[in-house]
């Protein structure tokens, strides 16, 4: 995908918006007074936050060119930026061509960061984005109860209501938010990773048994859940972007919002999905060079009321 200039800059903004600490602010195409020339200078990303105490600059060109980017642009840089004309701490680079091995060798010495397109030339392209959409299977309930007052239990967790401070919620909700605030305590969710089986506790649970209205219990609760996952997945436009320093390779959304993402790829009419785990990895995550991975839950209220218009909760 052929970017123009501006695109190109705006590709640079939005790759430092989700690198960087939430608490830091992305400007794009911003002029600047410098200190020593009095002139006018502009920049491409300016990037200002703080880390402890400390006031934080960051500037960052982009350069979508048809070359590499030679060393002499790197001196430039150096003196536009990390001299007293703008004092900038950090400064990105962002080239569609690359660097020669002067300016690699240069830019490394001093600390400025280079970013290039992973396949030079082409900083964005169609992936298979991948969403994991899980739905509540069977359950084995074990309770204890230690209170002396008098317990009942029902068999089927239909007849439970489940008390939440103010709420009335289904025995199905309770496991659902259980299940949906474990997964959201995992930072990196992998597609290698099985999360078809969860073992949950739940202690002092307040409910109510609907043959037995008005009158509340408490138990402890151990149970082991089991998951069914479909796995859908749709080819949408990314960032592929190779961090030099680190020799890592830097994934940009360009979904606007995980809500978006997601309805990009279940509302898609030429989405495709596996039921087996396996298989999806197989036929798509190892035939893509690059992929997106990212889950949801079916609320199971809405599944049972609602069946053809399900209310996902992403984690």
């Amino acid at each position: 995908m052929n970017l123009t200039p501006k695109e190109f800059e705006l590709l640079l903004c939005e790759f430092s918006r989700q690198d960087l600490p939430k608490n830091f602010t992305v400007e794009h195409d911003i002029k600047d007074i410098g200190e020593e020339s009095e002139n006018q200078r502009q920049i491409d990303t300016k990037i200002k936050g703080k880390l402890g105490v400390s006031d934080i600059l960051i500037c960052g060109e982009a350069k979508n060119w048809n070359k590499a980017v030679g060393s002499e642009t790197i001196d430039g840089l150096v003196g536009k930026y990390l001299s007293g004309e703008i004092r900038a701490n950090k400064v990105i680079i962002f080239s569609n061509q690359g660097y020669t091995e002067p300016a690699i060798k240069r830019a490394k010495q001093i600390g400025i960061e280079l970013i290039q397109p992973k396949e030079l030339g082409i900083p964005i392209k169609n992936i298979p984005h991948i969403i994991g959409v899980g739905y509540l299977g069977q359950m084995m309930i074990t309770t204890t109860h230690k209170s002396p007052q008098q317990n009942l239990m029902a068999i089927n967790p239909d007849d439970y209501i489940i008390i939440k401070g103010d709420e009335r919620i289904s025995f199905q909700q309770n496991i659902f938010r259980l299940i949906k605030s474990k997964l959201r305590k995992i930072r990196d969710k992998s597609i290698y990773t099985n999360y078809s089986e969860f073992e949950l506790i739940d202690n002092n649970v307040l409910y109510e048994l609907k043959q037995k209205p008005g009158y509340k219990y408490n138990a402890d609760l151990e149970i082991k859940v089991s998951m069914k996952w479909i796995y859908f997945y749709e080819f949408l436009s990314s960032g592929i972007l190779h961090h030099l320093n680190s020799n890592e390779d830097k994934f940009v959304n360009l979904q606007k919002s995980n809500e978006t993402h997601l309805q990009n790829v279940l509302m898609s009419p030429t989405k495709q999905d596996f039921g087996d785990r396996g298989q999806c990895i197989k036929e798509v995550v190892e035939k893509n060079t690059a992929y997106t991975f990212n889950m949801c839950l079916v609320d199971p209220d809405r599944n049972k009321t609602h069946p053809q218009e399900p209310l996902f909760s992403l984690v």
